[in-house]
């Protein structure tokens, strides 16, 4: 159970801004649903220069109110962040190596939900998110929206015992977000808003703005390099679609 924020966008924009003002990462882990989410702390973005910088921390990271570890000052054009509130299965693993996002060949991963029964997944160490990234890297092949459906419907016909696959995935270049759960709805939906030059995805709303909608349970949305977004319906639980 996590919280966890993904944006892509047009123009520069500083990290603080889902990180610290408003509803960011820092609310969300003290206040947001099910709080506090305090068993590992991280965020990936690409700096001015293009390349993808990571930063994770373990569970004493937000032992405090007053604010997260890490400089909040660098502007990125995509990030994704996330606030790590492990599940029973995994309380003992709550080390940075454990905190989120995970990266696995150029793959940045952020996962909310448990995942159980992993082991059909094949042979592998570490928690549900490490498992199953290590799956998505070596199957999304090329790394194109079409084959990342294609990829995710397969995995949902091997998984079957979970609450939520809610996905933020990065290659650097777009965006992802998939949103999946078999329960609680009111906590595990996806909400994404558009506008202003950027798309912006988030466990619940970061701003008050207005725009913010929920994502249908079962879509995958693909935000391109020049910020065109795309819906696919994907299925739960390797059904063939949503419709």
């Amino acid at each position: 159970m996590c919280r966890l924020v993904g944006a892509l966008a047009g123009t520069p924009f500083p990290l603080r801004r889902y990180l610290l003002e408003d509803h960011g990462l820092l609310a969300l882990s003290l206040r947001g649903a099910k709080a506090p989410h305090r068993d590992g702390v991280g965020w990936a973005y690409r700096d001015a220069r293009g390349r993808m910088r990571l930063h994770r921390w373990g569970g004493g990271a937000l032992a405090g109110n007053d604010g997260l570890p890490g400089d909040p000052s660098p502007e990125t054009t995509l990030l994704i962040v996330h606030a790590r509130k492990a599940s029973s299965e995994y309380r003992a693993m709550r080390g940075a190596i454990h905190a989120h996002p995970l990266v696995r060949d150029g793959v940045f991963l952020a996962h909310n939900g448990t995942v159980r029964d992993t082991s059909s997944l094949g042979d592998g160490n570490g928690t549900d998110s490490q498992r199953i990234l290590d799956w998505l890297a070596g199957a999304w092949h090329p790394r194109t929206p079409d084959r990342l459906v294609e990829a995710l419907r397969e995995l949902l016909g091997l998984i079957h015992d979970y609450t939520a696959l809610n996905l933020l995935l990065t290659d650097g270049s777009s965006l992802y977000a998939f949103c999946c759960h078999t329960r609680d709805p009111d906590y595990y939906t996806l909400h994404r808003r558009g506008g202003d030059g950027a798309v912006v995805v988030a466990s619940e709303p970061v701003d008050g703005r207005a725009g913010w909608e929920p994502m249908p349970n079962g879509t995958l949305l693909a935000v391109g390099p020049d910020g065109e977004a795309r819906a696919y319906d994907v299925g739960r639980g390797g059904a063939p679609g949503l419709g």
